[in-house]
């Protein structure tokens, strides 16, 4: 794949890679395929940062919004719709390293100017311009765009509708990767979305320097049916690449490098910060739910016209396509019937055509405004606030029956509610013309007292095991595209703090070492703040071992997961998964729905080189995995083991949490009493704790103790090949580590906290089996952490829990 460019829906990316001196395909997928597929479409949101993801259901928003789209058309066809022309307000963030304006990254106002018109040729069809066509399907969109005047301040900017920001000064960046993009740029120099439409126009860094660029798909969180947010506001808007942004046929522009050079990527993308998926819908004769765009196989390349697919001439002028820029002209009607429905209820997009910020002054007293993130919420859960005030306020006071805090003068302010019932909400505004008249608005909140417990899964289909198309294994297991891992989004929308299980249905389970094996799969918990919502931190790991999971599947059961801690949520959305580094010759594969049952794309996969990305995006598969996750307001009891897999009558120490009374049962106990506990069990045993004395989800915990065929003995003086021990664990801080295995040469240890980041690092010689080393981490604030043996292509890792 010599050039490729995604441009993504939901937040799809677009590509650009080197085009070498032979004439070749310019639009290709970004997915790391051994050979392209029919069926393959868009790699997907793999590896940025969106910080509160809750993408939604697909499903219920295409509902809603062919619901609006019936009503518009019907409207249409009797005469009593009359579109009106629709403004919205852009800034332009210009991110430079410190070069003069007008020199390379630091574009020169013209050029933003050349962009902005032929944004505007192109949705309004205008005569005369690239931007016109005469295909009778063809429709001037009556949307235009207007570099705003007015800054969030108040004040006039200098140059319209731009705002320079010096990237290397500011963060220490000349260039650009998605990650630092959505984690470090747009959340620091944004413009509120709700007034201005975001364009942010960057150098990418070499890990992406294929990138065009991408965009957020529009926030839906007052529909029914949907989650509270399709993506944050700190990272709504669109990302270009510096030298697609602008029109080579407007002005002396050199940075700008062809075929993509005459404005287009905007075009494109902004269709998606509309609603717009790709034409071909992103799947072998897909449907992107427009009536009059012709069906067709796969993306366009080059200017290929009069090609067919899928029985039909393709519309490859279409800016929904991946044809070259000279080759677009064209949105049909039906397109604008989408784009105009998601003007009028998607909440920013709805919002931005009331700004009025394309204006040169400010002069009246603010009306006040706003809308709650979520207006139902369980006890004890949180509420974010958004001030939706025009005429730029100065000045804010909130005022929160039943809520904590009960008034703030913050704009944006967070509130928590601890006591159920239905309550009022007040915002007054202010700024130098004067004092807004109050917004009132009565029994607005609503804190249920229900549901502190709750288990929510996405999966409601056909129990299925799918193969790897194209290739060798499982689509959600080991296979020959060599995946890392897999995932199931949770949107949490009721902002569940916790959670201590889940349960995960298996379809495949074989064991190299068969029914002795010691392999354990890894389950993990991310929170999703990865890229485009994707998995980002990991906040709990627990290793299952692939024995267990054996004896499910043969006896057609899920597995299921207690954790060792509550897992902290903090109400935001999670995913749930399983790595996929199991031993050669061991093999998983999950449950899923059948293609096509789920249009959530909430199943995810880590690529072989490590990028997360939707199943849907990146292999045109819809599915949806069977994984529960149970969640709670309220803790529950959890158990930690010192081992898994012991030698007969070997001592294992047990450790309960979450409650203030322990009682244990199992065999050959210390005592039945109490938080910690030793166990020699002499056959494979389970052991539960019962946790009483506070008010919990779950009170009751299991572990299940492996022993190995032997004699009763006492704890081997030598480690098994490849088992890592922490020792004590949960600890002050201070343990010792121990590892034991053939390999020879620099081993590699580190650790990290629960947000990801790298607290500790160092390197060794390892010149024996054995290695041990004592581990320090009082200084460190209590709580989790993952640490990490590395040597050669061998990775083991283990929690530890600073008390």
């Amino acid at each position: 794949m010599l050039k490729q460019i995604l441009l993504s829906f939901n937040l799809f990316t677009c590509a650009w890679g080197s085009l070498q001196a032979q004439s070749i395909p310019a639009w290709q997928h970004l997915a790391a395929q051994p050979a392209r597929e029919q069926c393959a479409t868009v790699q997907m949101d793999s590896a940025l940062r969106a910080k509160y993801p809750d993408m939604g259901s697909r499903a219920a928003f295409e509902k809603t919004l062919q619901e609006r789209i019936k009503q518009i058309q019907k409207l249409e066809r009797t005469g009593r719709l009359a579109d009106a022309v629709l403004t919205i307000p852009v800034v332009v963030h210009v991110v430079h390293a410190g070069e003069s304006v007008g020199t390379g990254r630091n574009i020169s106002e013209a050029q933003v100017k050349a962009q902005l018109e032929t944004l505007n040729e192109d949705f309004r069809r205008k005569p005369g311009t690239r931007g016109f066509n005469e295909d009778a399907r063809g429709a001037d969109i009556e949307i235009e765009f207007c570099l705003a005047a007015i800054n969030p301040t108040g004040g006039t900017i200098a140059e319209r509708g731009i705002d320079r920001v010096n990237g290397a000064a500011n963060f220490g960046k000349s260039t650009w990767s998605k990650t630092d993009i959505d984690g470090v740029l747009k959340p620091n120099t944004y413009w509120d979305p709700e007034k201005y439409f975001n364009i942010w126009v960057v150098d990418f860094a070499a890990t992406d320097d294929r990138l065009l660029g991408y965009a957020q798909f529009p926030s839906q969180s007052t529909l029914p049916g949907l989650s509270s947010n399709m993506g944050a506001g700190s990272t709504d808007g669109v990302v270009i690449r510096y030298q697609s942004f602008g029109n080579a046929e407007k002005g002396n522009f050199p940075v700008m490098q062809a075929p993509y050079n005459l404005g287009r990527t905007l075009t494109h993308e902004v269709g998606h910060w509309l609603g717009l998926i790709h034409i071909w819908g992103d799947a072998n004769c897909g449907n992107d739910f427009v009536d009059d765009t012709p069906t067709q196989a796969s993306e366009s390349r080059g200017c290929q016209k009069g090609r067919t697919s899928c029985g039909t001439t393709n519309m490859v002028e279409n800016y929904m396509d991946y044809s070259d820029d000279a080759c677009f002209n064209i949105f049909t009607r039906g397109q604008k019937t989408r784009m105009r429905a998601v003007m009028q209820f998607a909440v920013r997009r709805a919002n931005l055509v009331n700004s009025n910020v394309c204006g040169t002054s400010v002069v009246a007293r603010p009306n006040s405004n706003f809308r709650a993130e979520n207006v139902r919420v369980l006890l004890g859960g949180q509420v974010r606030f958004t001030d939706l005030s025009t005429n730029f306020p100065t000045r804010w006071e909130w005022t929160f029956e039943g809520g904590n805090p009960s008034s703030s003068t913050e704009q944006n302010p967070v509130v928590t509610y601890s006591q159920p019932g239905k309550f009022k909400v007040t915002l007054v505004t202010a700024n130098a013309a004067g004092t807004s008249t109050p917004v009132v608005r009565e029994q607005y909140i609503e804190v249920l007292n229900v549901g502190l417990c709750a288990s929510q899964t996405n999966f409601n289909g056909t129990r299925t095991v799918l193969r790897q198309p194209g290739g060798t294994g499982y689509l959600a297991g080991q296979n020959s595209r060599k995946i890392r891992a897999v995932s199931e989004l949770f949107s949490n929308s009721l902002g569940y703090t916790n959670m201590n299980s889940a349960s995960i249905r298996f379809g495949v389970a074989k064991a190299a070492k068969g029914a002795e094996t010691e392999s354990v799969v890894t389950v993990t918990v991310w929170n999703a703040r990865g890229f485009q919502n994707g998995p980002g931190a990991v906040l709990e790991t627990k290793d299952i071992p692939l024995r267990t999971i054996l004896e499910d599947v043969a006896n057609n059961r899920a597995t299921t997961i207690v954790f060792e801690r509550n897992v902290p949520l903090s109400g935001l959305p999670f995913h749930v998964g399983v790595e996929l580094a199991q031993a050669a010759g061991d093999t998983v594969a999950l449950v899923s729905t059948n293609n096509g049952e789920s249009l959530n794309a909430s199943s995810w996969l880590q690529s072989s080189q490590g990028n997360w990305g939707r199943y849907r995006d990146s292999l045109g598969v819809n599915i949806a995995f069977d994984i529960s996750a149970k969640v709670g307001m309220k803790p529950s009891v959890q158990i930690t083991t010192s081992a898994q897999f012991v030698d007969p009558g070997q001592a294992v120490t047990l450790n309960a949490r979450g409650a203030s009374i322990f009682s244990w049962s199992g065999q050959n106990l210390s005592r039945t009493l109490g938080a910690q506990v030793i166990a020699r069990p002499t056959q494979t045993t389970s052991y539960t704790v019962t946790g009483t004395g506070l008010d919990m989800c779950d009170t009751i915990a299991t572990a299940r103790i492996f022993v190995r065929p032997g004699t009763i003995t006492e704890v081997p003086t030598t480690l098994p090949d490849q088992n890592l021990t922490v020792s004590p664990n949960p600890s002050d801080g201070l343990a010792k580590l121990a590892f034991r295995n053939t390999a020879r040469g620099l081993l590699t240890l580190t650790v990290r906290n629960v947000t990801g980041v790298v607290v500790l690092k160092q390197q060794f010689q390892k010149t024996e089996d054995g290695f041990q080393r004592d581990l320090d981490l009082r200084t460190m604030p209590a709580g989790f952490y993952l640490i990490e043996l590395r040597i050669g292509d061998q990775v083991v890792r283990k929690k530890m829990v600073k008390q």
